[in-house]
């Protein structure tokens, strides 16, 4: 078997959403399968391998339904093109913000922490609004290595409910504008214990069965330490509980584990997404790279599947905000949104009072 067909049958029968159980049985999915087998039988193998691969990489981007997966060659240029935003990752995430700029937004008091050397730092904030008091998390990104960072993000998760208690937060938001994900299980803490109840990374996470075609993609495939651990509900402390608004900052940035942490924190009452649609990039997650004996390959081993509001958020199109708006409004929007509440509630109170 060529090169280019070892790779394409690989793809075929582990690509998550070709292969999880009840992927047989679905039509659309048998389709895309045989179009794809289509559009690579008709690379030309009579050229270089490098050549070959970079024709399958447009293969790829134009019939896997997976914004995971990636195709490297033999000088490691990944060729399967990726559609990203004009703007830049830095862009408008508030954690990248410099002081002066977040002490003119009226953010007196906040504080970054830095995660790991090399990876964007974190900051938690608290802005003061007459007498509004509005928490704010912001994490531009979710990379690094979640072990290294253990002590780090447990002390994250202590101040978050140390501030939130400290400021009486109101209100609270979220800013992941420009995260494309890494390890989001941070984010399941602090919304199970906020909530008091249990949050779904996904709706359906499924590890599929692998179909590997050597001993060294065997060894390769068996190891689970890229699969996502299920963890069980994190339980609520004193004091932990919120009731106030939840406001989710995401754009086209957002992917993969930035995508989960805004699922789950959907699901806890008085939540609102704002921004632009999500990068679509979660469908074949717990990524691995298999090597081939030229070039190499990155794609998931566990199907996932989410909806919304009874919408299916599909791959590649990514989860819709709840309000729309472009990437650098989303911070301002929320803080309308929530000055605008506060008057409609003393306006009701008013009247309240002016009956009696």
């Amino acid at each position: 078997m060529s090169l280019i067909k070892q790779y394409a049958d690989f793809i075929l029968h582990n690509l998550p959403e070709w292969n999880y159980s009840q992927a047989v049985n679905n039509e659309v999915v048998q389709r895309q399968k045989q179009t794809f087998a289509m559009a690579v039988s008709e690379i030309d193998e009579k050229t270089k391998i490098d050549s070959q691969l970079k024709q399958l990489g447009r293969v790829i981007k134009d019939f896997v339904p997976d914004n995971h997966i990636a195709l490297f060659d033999s000088k490691n240029h990944q060729l399967v093109e990726k559609q990203e935003p004009t703007y830049s990752k830095r862009a408008y995430n508030l954690a990248y913000a410099p002081s002066e700029n977040l002490q003119n937004l009226g953010i007196q008091e906040f504080k970054h922490y830095k995660m790991q050397a090399g990876h964007p730092q974190w900051m938690i904030a608290t802005q003061c609004v007459g007498n509004l008091r509005i928490g704010i998390v912001a994490i531009p990104s979710f990379e690094g290595d979640s072990e290294k960072q253990t002590q780090t993000r447990k002390a994250f998760i202590a101040d978050f409910f140390e501030e939130k208690a400290k400021h009486k937060w109101q209100n609270i938001i979220f800013d992941f504008r420009g995260n494309s994900g890494g390890d989001a299980e941070l984010i399941k803490e602090i919304g199970e214990r906020m909530s008091g109840k249990s949050l779904n990374y996904a709706d359906l996470c499924e590890v599929i069965q692998a179909k590997p075609q050597d001993e060294n993609q065997a060894k390769i495939l068996g190891k689970k330490g890229h699969i996502r651990p299920q963890t069980t509900q994190y339980q609520s402390q004193n004091g932990d509980k919120f009731r106030g608004g939840i406001y989710i900052l995401q754009d086209r940035w957002c992917a993969s584990a930035a995508e989960g942490a805004i699922f789950m924190l959907s699901q806890i009452q008085k939540s609102q997404t704002i921004g632009e649609n999500t990068s679509g990039t979660f469908a074949g997650g717990a990524c691995t790279e298999i090597p081939f004996e030229q070039g190499k390959l990155r794609i998931g081993t566990e199907y996932r599947q989410r909806s919304r509001n009874g919408r299916e958020i599909k791959e590649k199109e990514g989860q819709l905000p709840d309000i729309e708006i472009p990437s650098k409004e989303a911070y301002s929007k929320a803080c309308r949104i929530i000055l605008n509440q506060q008057i409609q509630t003393l306006s009701l109170l008013q009247t309240g009072q002016k009956r009696e």
